[in-house]
Order: C-alpha cells, then sequence, then structure tokens
C-alpha cells in the first residue's frame, strides 16, 4: 500500500487534508512544492490550511533538515550555531549580516533542481554565471551588500547538505528521507570548533564536507543487522570530486531507507504516527556538528577574502596640485593603507601618496566600515600631459581592491580617474 507522509504536523492540519502527501518515493521537490504552495495558501487565508506557529528555531533546537520553516529548519539552525561561534569582534560583517546569513541559509536556489543533491558554490562565489544572481563577489564589488551575503548563506546551505547522507552519496529521495525527517529531542547542532578555521576557500567546505562525509558511509551501519543506510554508486567518483554529479547511490537495505522508524503502540512501524526512534542518533548528531563547523569555516574564510573597495573617486586638479577624494568600505579591518599612483601612456610615473586611514562602524542597517580620504597630490614636478590617478586599498588581511572593478558595468567603484595637467 502506500504510505501517507505524515510530516508530524498537528492533526488539524492533516484532517484538513492541506498536507497529507501520497508517498512518491523520490520527488523531494513536489512534496516540498506541495508544502511550500499549502503553506502559502495559508498566508492567503485558504481554509483548507489554517495558519500555525512558523518557529525560527535556536542554535541548540532540534529540526528537519528541509527548509520550511513550519519544521523547524535545520539550516537555520547550524547557521545560528555557527554565527555563535564566529566572534563578532574578529568578524564583523558576519556579526552585523547575521539575519541575512540566516535566511540565506534556508534558500535552496544553489541547486540546480529540487532533486538535485548539490550544487556549484564556486560559481556562487565568483558570481561570473547568470544562475549565480551576482553571487558573493561581484555582488559585492557592485555594494550590493546585503545581496553578497545572501549568496553566501546559499553557499552554506549546499555546504551544510554536504553532511547529509544521502546528499552526499547521491541518493534520489523525498520527504519520506528519514535523516533529514528527524527531529527529536537530544538532536542539537554542537560545534567543537570551525573545520579548518577559513583557511581554504569559502567555497571549497562543502567538497571538503562532502568527502568527510563520504568516508563515513561505509561504517554508517544498522546495529542490529550491520547493513550500511547509504550505499554509494559502485562508480562514483573518487573523493575530490563532486559526487552529486555523479551516479546515483542508493539506501542500503536493499533500497528501503531504515535511518528511522515511527513509534507507534511501542513497535516499530512504518505506518504509525507517533516519534520517530532511530538506534544511531549519534549520526545525526555528527553530522549537524560537521556542517556547522564546516559553515564557521566558510564564514571565517568569506569574511577574511573579502577586499576593500573604493568609491566616488574624484580627482580635481589646482595648480601644483590635486586634491582627490574617495570613500572606503571594508568589511572587516577598522584600519586600512592606501596608496595613490599616476601613470601616462600606459606607463607608471610614480607612487606619489600612501596613507592609512580608521574606518567607523556603520549605521545598521548598512553592513560596512566606511572611511572619507581627502588627501592633495603634489603635481609641482610633474610635466603638462594626460595622466591617470589610481587608487588601492589594502586591508589587515592584505586583499587589495581588485582591478577587475575598472571593467565592470559600473563607474561608482572604479580606482582609476583621468588627470590633465596643462
Amino acid at each position: 500500500m502506500k504510505k501517507n507522509i505524515l510530516l508530524s504536523l498537528p492533526f488539524f492540519l492533516l484532517n484538513a487534508g492541506a498536507f497529507a502527501l501520497e508517498g512518491t518515493g523520490v520527488d523531494f521537490g513536489k512534496d516540498i512544492g506541495n508544502i511550500e504552495n499549502s503553506l502559502q495558501d495559508g498566508k492567503a487565508g485558504n481554509a483548507a490550511a489554517p495558519s500555525v506557529p512558523r518557529p525560527v528555531p535556536a542554535h541548540g533546537g532540534s529540526s528537519k533538515w528541509w527548509s520550511v520553516d513550519l519544521f523547524g529548519s535545520a539550516h537555520k539552525s547550524i547557521m545560528a550555531a555557527s554565527l555563535a561561534l564566529t566572534d563578532s569582534g574578529q568578524f564583523p560583517d558576519i556579526s552585523r549580516a547575521g539575519n541575512i546569513l540566516l535566511t540565506g541559509s534556508n534558500d535552496e536556489s544553489g541547486h540546480p533542481d529540487r532533486t538535485h543533491n548539490g550544487g556549484r558554490p564556486e560559481e556562487l562565489w565568483k558570481g561570473d554565471t547568470p544562475e549565480s544572481l551576482g553571487g558573493v563577489i561581484q555582488n559585492y564589488r557592485h555594494f550590493k551588500f546585503a545581496e553578497a551575503y545572501a549568496r553566501l548563506g546559499t553557499i552554506c546551505h549546499l555546504t551544510q547538505d554536504q553532511a547529509v547522507p544521502a546528499h552526499a552519496a547521491n541518493i534520489l529521495h523525498s520527504t519520506q528521507e528519514k535523516f533529514e525527517a528527524y527531529s527529536a529531542d537530544g538532536n542539537k547542532v554542537k560545534i567543537e570548533a570551525s573545520r579548518d578555521n577559513g583557511e581554504m576557500e569559502p567555497y571549497a567546505y562543502y567538497q571538503d564536507l562532502q568527502d568527510d562525509t563520504r568516508k563515513h558511509l561505509a561504517s554508517w551501519v544498522h546495529p542490529k543487522t550491520k547493513v550500511p543506510y547509504w550505499t554509494p554508486a559502485g562508480n562514483a567518483p573518487p573523493l575530490g570530486q563532486d559526487a552529486t554529479y555523479g551516479p546515483r547511490g542508493r539506501y542500503g537495505a536493499n533500497g528501503r531507507d531504515v535511518y528511522s522508524e515511527t513509534k507507534s503502540n511501542d513497535s516499530m512501524s512504518d505506518e504509525g504516527g507517533g516519534p520517530q526512534v532511530t538506534l544511531s542518533p549519534e549520526i545525526r548528531v555528527r553530522q549537524l556538528g560537521m556542517a556547522g563547523a564546516a559553515t564557521a569555516g566558510a564564514l571565517r574564510s568569506a569574511s577574511k577574502r573579502l577586499p576593500p573597495l573604493v568609491s566616488g573617486l574624484s580627482v580635481t586638479p589646482g595648480g601644483k596640485s590635486a586634491a582627490v577624494k574617495f570613500t572606503i568600505f571594508e568589511n572587516r579591518s577598522r584600519k586600512v593603507s592606501y596608496s595613490v599612483s599616476l601613470s601616462r601612456d600606459g606607463k607608471a610615473a610614480r607612487q606619489v601618496l600612501t596613507g592609512e586611514a580608521g574606518l567607523l562602524d556603520p549605521a545598521a542597517p548598512d553592513l560596512m566600515l566606511k572611511g572619507e580620504v581627502n588627501a592633495a597630490l603634489d603635481l609641482s614636478a610633474l610635466g603638462s600631459g594626460n595622466y591617470v590617478v589610481d587608487v588601492r586599498v589594502t586591508d589587515e588581511d592584505g586583499n587589495v581592491t581588485p582591478d577587475e572593478v575598472n571593467a565592470d558595468d559600473i563607474s561608482a567603484n572604479d580606482t582609476r580617474a583621468a588627470l590633465v595637467i596643462p
């Protein structure tokens, strides 16, 4: 017989027929789509879907792995725990963007489609494909800081998914997937330390966590039958390559998912409406923690790598000097250094000015540290002609304002300005 997916909802919702889904077995996207459509109906006042509380779990809460707040999104729980682990003094941008990152971590748009177990986090970081929606770097360079951190949250979402064995083993699954749906007291996000402390590229934590999960698949077996819960494809790509674009794995018990069962009348049963029970809760506890460690590492890595930006550069000549004005935006360093150089006919003339600038905290809801520079260039030793002034800022992480800003589709972030000396 077909099995109803009960989804642990209150009886009155199921009785209304809003969320009772017939098990499709393999169509996670359809199942979640039905749930989200029902939630939208509830928002619109549809009597068939009465409104219910939609809590956002605290970082210590237990929840399903799905990106549906009604059930308590594990993605948000993992992100909240990662934010709590991240020192706001060292990573002030991560702290200020906390709510944006929480929302971004619940974003499924990084998957090519909802049956896909992975995504392309490097593209989301660089933002150089249409599907990446500007990603982190392109949005950041265009001063779209909120959008940049939202896409960082999406990278974290894809990374967290690689702690789910069915994702790492590339098993096609639906909302009946028992590891993701398991939600019981005690499954809290316990992060022992940031994974690699942010030294890898932000998108590299995705593959690193997937590899870690894949290494453990053979040892995660049902305690009674000794059968693996999850089995990768025999011809799966080697570690270091994204398995979610390779052949499909399967559940180990003859294709049946046995990670957890629902308890009914003190017996284990697929059909019961009682609490979920698993003989291996430690696996999910570990993977929640591993997802949190990887997320914390990705956040720190991103914060360390975002460069300072120049905005509104102007150069105004006046006799033997020129006034140079610009604004500096920076995500993490409160003190930066800058240099102003001149070139003529494509050849460097000389570096004419260096200095340091202290940056101020932003007023909410702005995210970036900010400072203004007003400097005077001595032009007395220069001959007449057409020059280009180039400003570069270096932060305490060694990041330098990238040259790419001068070739994009906006001028507000340019580091170069023309200077004519008569």
